[in-house]
């Protein structure tokens, strides 16, 4: 009876999603094994389907149909895979530790800020233009950390802690449209002057999908050290950034570490005005990996929290059958 409890508690949805964090952060998977590894070939694809000189109107419904070739078979082989599996959460457990990406962030991040402290600033400068879309070349010291600081949260909101609260509200296929909308949003970047019809649908589904773990990890680091600070920059900048789900994330986050984020940036040559968001302090080569180790920690607590809850849950209602 208690093997019987045990694989019944196994097969949880928290209990394969912590399974496969931390599975994820310990085992050294290859970067080309990384969902990263399909943006290139994402990004093939979209020059294909939308080449340049084609009307308006044949961009736009590029940009429609063709998340949907992408989405619409994943989400059929998904359904095929689990019919034919021998055991569903095994199969489950592998794919999310496939969708799941938190380990070269840290990577990223640590070389940046060691880049950083060496005052190697072109060298960091060209490591930070292959993570972002923006423009890294001119960039000053507190401009590549503040830069540097918003790839690392709005990555780890993206490619990780995103998949797991889609995880938990819709199962695998929640997880995989919504990671596969991540990558096509890097891939199909409306930001780019030649997609910026073509990828406005994908990045605008993206955004709606974002605002849900983004709200709730903005909602969260509101118990920690500078809540205060960050209600009150949730509550007034949020609604100024284009994406409101990044931008709560961003105000709160900047807000309780007293980091400024956001402001202006370069797309492609093109000066883009964004709002200010956070605290006032100049972001400096440490703060990178602060911003990192908060969000972390947050995303951790929260679902380590829901793993209690649901563990208490399970074995009340388990005691009550007896």
């Amino acid at each position: 009876m208690n093997s019987a409890l045990f694989w019944q508690a196994l097969e949880q949805p928290l209990s394969l999603l912590l399974l496969a964090l931390l599975l994820e952060w310990w085992l050294p998977i290859p970067m080309s094994w990384r969902p990263s590894a399909l943006v290139p070939l994402l990004g093939r694809l979209a020059r294909k389907v939308n080449p340049k000189g084609r009307p308006a109107r044949q961009q736009t419904l590029a940009g429609l149909l063709t998340p949907q070739v992408i989405l619409l078979p994943a989400l059929l082989a998904y359904w095929s895979l689990s019919n034919l599996a021998v055991y569903e959460p095994a199969l489950d457990l592998l794919l999310l530790l496939c969708l799941l990406e938190s380990r070269p962030i840290k990577g990223e991040q640590l070389a940046l800020t060691q880049l950083l402290k060496a005052d190697k600033l072109a060298m960091a400068r060209l490591q930070l233009g292959r993570w972002c879309q923006r423009e890294t070349g001119n960039l000053s010291q507190m401009g590549t950390c503040k830069a540097a600081a918003e790839m690392v949260a709005l990555r780890l909101l993206g490619q990780w802690f995103g998949v797991a609260v889609w995880f938990l509200l819709l199962g695998l296929p929640g997880a995989l449209t919504f990671r596969l909308l991540q990558l096509m949003n890097q891939a199909f970047s409306p930001k780019r002057p030649q997609q910026r019809l073509f990828g406005e649908f994908s990045a605008r589904f993206y955004r709606v999908l974002l605002s849900v773990p983004g709200l709730l990890l903005a909602w969260w680091l509101l118990l920690f050290p500078g809540g205060g600070a960050a209600a009150l920059a949730l509550w007034k900048q949020a609604r100024h950034w284009p994406a409101f789900g990044s931008g709560a994330l961003l105000a709160a986050l900047g807000a309780g570490l007293n980091l400024q984020l956001g402001g202006p940036r370069f797309y492609h040559g093109q000066k883009v005005r964004q709002a200010r968001l956070g605290g006032q302090g100049e972001p400096g080569p440490q703060d990178i990996g602060r911003v990192r180790r908060r969000l972390s920690l947050a995303a951790w607590s929260f679902i380590l929290l829901l793993a209690g809850l649901n563990a208490l849950y399970f074995y009340a209602h388990h005691q009550s059958h007896f």
